[in-house]
């Protein structure tokens, strides 16, 4: 009796041993397969990230672009600005997060629906805004303001020539309306800056804090409103070239090398070739 008591107590000993082999792989293969979810979360949340990362480094470029007047490279670059705030590039690796996060957490799997309505090319968001008209109305101001500022200093003064004190105005007045011209096409190239700043310096950080919170709602506003104001910077490159132009036309050496080689281009252009 005592053998078979010892056998099968040596029996129901292997027996929970095997259980408890069985229960430590259990938990190696959950630990492996969390592992896994850790790692797919990590490398899509880099993905996301390193988006916002670029658009950071690309208003360096800009920066370079514009003081160079490199109107081309300025042009490139918000073209790929766009294509790096895709919402068919972004959002897959957004719900790939908050899937995967629900799974590991065990927690109810989100609503995955994607609301066109926020991607529409409407007006929606808070992005910068700027118009011709805004432009215009400030050149004027800055007009008014430099004709107050001649008055103020010579328009007391005994002129003996009233031609010479035209000419003086008018001297005055030209000068006023280069740098107003100026000033205006550097607030055009101001907004491209300003529209690429909020969506690297507000909106992606916030896009980033909504994914890591698992709040899919804001993360879908945030990249709805980033999506926005990268489609402005289309139209704010073409106010950008436009005013270049006529400062470019009012002041070639105001541009640097750049107006040095498009001054040499336009006199090759227009002179005669030999046939």
């Amino acid at each position: 009796m005592t053998v078979e008591t010892g056998g099968h107590g040596m029996g129901e000993l292997a027996k929970a041993v095997a259980e408890l082999e069985d229960q430590v792989e259990d938990v190696r293969m959950l630990r492996q397969i969390v592992e896994r979810l850790d790692a797919e979360i990590a490398a899509r949340m880099d993905e996301i990230e390193t988006i916002g990362g670029a658009v950071l480094d690309l208003h360096g470029d800009l920066d370079n672009q514009i003081a160079e007047y490199d109107y081309q490279a300025v042009e490139q670059s918000v073209a790929s600005l766009r294509g790096m705030v895709d919402v068919e590039e972004v959002l897959p690796a957004i719900d790939t997060v908050l899937l995967l996060t629900a799974l590991r957490d065990d927690e109810s799997v989100p609503d995955l629906t994607l609301p066109l309505s926020a991607f529409e090319n409407g007006e929606g968001g808070e992005h910068p805004r700027l118009t011709q008209e805004d432009l215009d109305r400030d050149f004027k101001a800055d007009l008014a303001r430099a004709d107050k500022r001649w008055e103020e200093f010579w328009g007391d003064r005994a002129w003996t020539d009233s031609d010479e004190r035209d000419s003086h105005r008018a001297e005055h007045r030209a000068e006023a309306e280069r740098e107003a011209i100026k000033d205006r096409a550097r607030r055009a190239a101001a907004h491209v800056e300003e529209l690429v700043d909020h969506i690297g310096d507000t909106l992606w950080p916030d896009l980033m804090e909504a994914v890591g919170a698992g709040d899919r709602k804001r993360a879908i506003r945030a990249l709805a409103e980033a999506c926005a104001a990268a489609r402005e910077t289309e139209p704010a490159y073409k106010l950008y070239e436009v005013n270049l132009s006529v400062q470019y036309e009012s002041s070639p050496e105001s541009l640097g090398a750049m107006g040095e080689y498009l001054s040499g281009f336009e006199t090759w252009l227009m002179s005669p070739k030999d046939e």
